[in-house]
């Protein structure tokens, strides 16, 4: 695949979890050389391997043991891009902290990704997904309601969504190093990815029309809502849930609030109620009434009926009818791929797509598996290699198994 992007740029990625490792395996996706970079006793977990090792060569290298910093740093010297997941302060300490490596290669682009950043009074702590989260207000919002206690969200959208904004930055990067031929440092933080993605919570605008008042008090007095307001939130019907977004005027722009829904005979008194409820002459809740109504059918139900009336109403559906349906795996939303080390592989696709460099099909590797042929293509001599083997840098056996 010589057409790829980043062919010819080459990453070190010293990253762990998921975040770090994502920014790596998508730089990978589209052509770099990342070589992933692990001691022997800091074996990562199978699922998060397979998943965000794709891609990359792998060696294990403890830098802590005599010969491995020298080993590393010689390294350092034939890569464009490295990436850290450390705590402030941790690569200063083991002598591999930007600082001191643009000494010698000032055209090296360093990516920094923690949960807590580089500055601020937090940037000494350690952190995952779920501290990002509880950090920026998405657990307080995804509680239901702020009579609730905080909910955690299930999935990792800071991990994925961090690792993606750096690998962005990484490339940013490395367009800027073209036009002056110097390289820099790019940050990135799961906070600052959860700050961002709630940017709608973030966005305040002073008003007095009818439709703001509604929506503000709804959504500043609850923040965990199933959605903005009532007319753009979760539903539950007969047989599930639905999610309903309904404009909030007609086509000519003209009727406030329930606009489109007006059409509909089911929700056409809902606009009074929300008007009364509004003016405080009439205690009914037009939400309450919303809630009732759509319980009365099922989602197909609705769906049919709203999408009549050009009103976009979209059913919930699990991860499983998400894999089982075959055009998401046409359309590359979910891969699969048979590897003679991993057996079946199931994972979801890259979310942009370039028709001119589609992200080729990326493997896995074996826990170490390059570890010698790239030290030796670093210019590191066979009896050197034998110095690290004896002093614990490097494991005397390699690739490790991670089943």
């Amino acid at each position: 695949m010589d057409n790829l992007p980043l062919k010819g740029i080459r990453v070190l990625d010293l990253t762990l979890v998921l975040a770090g490792p994502t920014c790596g395996r998508t730089l990978a996706q589209y052509g770099a050389e990342v070589i992933k970079i692990d001691p022997d006793h800091r074996v990562p977990g199978l699922t998060p391997w397979i998943d965000v090792g794709r891609g990359k060569k792998s060696i294990c290298l403890n830098i802590t043991k005599n010969g491995g910093l020298e080993a590393f740093l010689k390294l350092a010297e034939t890569a464009d891009v490295i990436i850290e997941g450390f705590r402030k302060g941790v690569t200063d300490r083991l002598g591999i902290g930007y600082e001191e490596l643009k000494k010698k290669h000032p055209k090296i682009i360093y990516a920094s990704i923690n949960c807590f950043g580089q500055t601020g009074p937090w940037s000494l702590r350690p952190g995952f997904e779920q501290n990002a989260q509880a950090a920026t207000g998405i657990q307080v919002r995804n509680s239901g309601d702020i009579s609730n206690p905080p909910r955690t969200a299930t999935y990792t959208l800071n991990d994925y969504g961090t690792g993606l904004a750096a690998a962005y930055a990484v490339i940013l990067a490395l367009i800027e190093r073209q036009k002056t031929g110097k390289g820099q440092r790019v940050e990135a933080a799961l906070t600052y990815t959860s700050a961002n993605l709630s940017g709608t919570f973030h966005t305040k605008q002073n008003t007095n029309n009818f439709a703001s008042k509604i929506h503000s008090t709804r959504v500043g007095s609850q923040p965990g809502l199933k959605g903005t307001n009532i007319f753009n939130r979760l539903y539950e019907t007969k047989n599930g849930w639905v999610f309903l977004s309904a404009p909030i005027r007609d086509k000519n722009y003209q009727v406030p609030m329930l606009g489109y829904l007006n059409a509909v005979p089911e929700f056409s008194h809902i606009a009074d109620i929300a008007h009364k409820n509004f003016e405080g002459y009439d205690n009914n809740d037009p939400e309450e009434e919303m809630l009732k109504i759509f319980l009365t059918e099922t989602s197909e139900y609705w769906i049919n009926l709203l999408q009549k009336h050009e009103i976009e109403a979209v059913k919930n559906i699990s991860s499983e009818e998400i894999f089982n349906d075959e055009y998401n795996h046409k359309r590359k939303m979910i891969m699969q791929q048979t590897y003679e080390n991993w057996g079946t592989v199931t994972w979801s696709g890259n979310p942009v797509s370039i028709n001119s460099n589609e992200p080729f099909n990326v493997s896995p590797p074996q826990f170490g598996e390059h570890t010698f042929d790239v030290l030796k293509h670093a210019g590191i001599s066979e009896n050197e290699i034998k110095n690290l083997i004896e002093s614990g840098a490097i494991p005397e056996t390699v690739p490790i198994n991670l089943k």
